[in-house]
């Protein structure tokens, strides 16, 4: 099974709540160079697992907007949600390559935890950073990082 991992892209601050906070311009464009990569690549999905927060779904709309794919929208994958129970929950998905729509620190401590060898300290993802993991099972060190992909420095000159 191959799981991709993608935080969302820069979002603003300005906002009511956590969960409302939108996506910024420059998140829209990281986002989208983070899709036209994987399409580059002919990298799809089986489904889309994303996170309720506002910044989430957009960055999944972005990135699966020519995608015919099932999409779920998944509190395990809230910011602060416990990795045992995003495991549990990964246990359910019977595909081969899952995308998980989120944020740090959740995505940063799966990759620290599922890849094999990870480095205790892992730095983390940024915005719209992107990590494939490639594993029989989900769990503790049984995760290969295939790749990793930043978007961060993108602008909308493409840059």
């Amino acid at each position: 099974m191959e799981v991709l991992l993608i935080r969302h892209g820069e979002a603003s601050w300005d906002a009511k709540s956590d969960m409302e906070r939108q996506l910024t311009s420059r998140g829209e464009v990281q986002v989208a160079a983070a899709r036209d990569w994987l399409a580059a690549e002919g990298w799809q999905p089986d489904q889309v697992w994303v996170s309720p927060y506002r910044r989430a779904q957009q960055t999944a709309d972005i990135v699966s907007a020519d995608w015919r794919v099932r999409r779920r929208s998944i509190a395990s994958l809230s910011p602060d949600a416990s990795l045992n129970e995003l495991e549990t929950l990964l246990e359910t998905f019977s595909g081969e390559r899952l995308i998980l729509v989120g944020h740090n620190p959740l995505l940063s401590n799966a990759v620290g935890q599922w890849h094999q060898g990870a480095p205790a300290s892992y730095w983390g993802l940024q915005p719209a950073s992107m990590a494939l993991l490639q594993a029989e099972v989900i769990a503790a060190g049984t995760a290969e990082l295939k790749w990793l992909r930043h978007f961060p420095n993108y602008d909308h000159n493409g840059r």
